[in-house]
Order: structure tokens, then sequence, then C-alpha cells
């Protein structure tokens, strides 16, 4: 009696060799997407194997860490002169930043926390206006706009000039028809 094949895709599964590619290519910090196109699969087969298999996981896993592990140390070679080379003070105050947080306190970044109510708010407006319901115009209603026109013309919409009597009016031009 012969086996009946299951319907759909054969899965795909990657040998030791197409893992240690992947390895390696997670260490250069190629994007899973990358990733997935050389392998010749979708991102969500690559997003599926992370999830179903412990061993596909860790091994992107073990390349990224490899890769910020090496970084590190060439950093950290750099910021104290185990290079060879004289200590270099960008990579110092870069590590410092980055890596001496919670051990020296070292940041660029401030902090601002501002805790209000709303309510506070709206409540202390009211009180230095008092009823300003009479002086607020809906945006629907037509709003007077004193002294201040626009006129519309075809050389400079909306100019205004000065009339030497201390309001803005339009400029006095002839307007084409």
């Amino acid at each position: 009696m012969e086996a009946k094949k299951k319907p759909g895709r054969k899965r795909i599964t990657f040998t030791e060799e197409q893992l240690e590619e992947i390895k390696y290519l997670a260490g250069l910090g190629v994007s899973e997407s990358a990733i997935a196109d050389k392998m010749g699969v979708s991102l969500s087969t690559i997003a599926r194997r992370k999830r179903d298999s412990d061993k596909f996981d860790t091994y992107i896993r073990a390349g990224k860490l490899k890769s910020v592990a090496e970084v590190s140390n060439a950093l950290y070679d750099s910021a104290t002169g185990r290079n060879g080379n004289p200590p270099n003070v960008s990579a110092q105050i870069f590590f410092l930043k980055n890596r001496g947080g919670k051990v020296a306190e070292w940041s660029d970044v401030q902090k601002i926390e501002n805790t209000f109510s709303l309510g506070e708010v709206i409540t202390s407006a009211r009180n230095r206006v008092g009823d300003a319901s009479h002086t607020i115009k809906r945006l629907d209603e037509p709003i007077d706009k004193g002294e201040i026109t626009f006129s519309h013309r075809k050389d400079s919409p909306g100019e205004l000039k000065n009339n030497d009597s201390g309001s803005l009016s339009p400029s006095k031009t002839k307007t084409e028809s």
C-alpha cells in the first residue's frame, strides 16, 4: 500500500551549511528580508522558522551577537589604545554614552518629565480670562476683519501696503477684468 502524500507545499528545511550561511549573513547585519531573498524563501518563512525551530533562531541570534561583540571589542580597543594606536577620544565618548549608562551615568540625553492635569489647565485658563464666551467666534460665523482687507489681483494676490494712516489696506492698483 502506498503512503498518501500530504496536500500543500513541501516543508522548507535548511541544511547545516545553509544555517551557517544564515548565521554569517546575520552577523554582517544583513536584514532578515535580504536573508530570505538570498535563501530563496519568503520573509514569513524565516519568521515561521524562528518561531518553530530553536536551532534556527539560535543561529540568527548567534550571528548577530558575534558581530556586536566584535565591534564592541574593536571600539573598546580603539577607546583604550589597546590596538597599538593612541586612545581615540571620540571612541571613548561614544563608548561611555552608550555603555556606561548604569555604571557612570554618562549621557547626552536629558529627560524632562511634565505632569499636568488637563482639567487644571482649563480651569486656570477660565480664571485668567473670565467669561470669554462673548469674544470667541464660531468657525462658521463671518469674522470681522477690522481695517485689514485683502484683495486678489492678478499681479500679486493678497499684498498689503501701509496707507500712511497707520492702518493696512490693499495697495491701489488697477485690476484687470
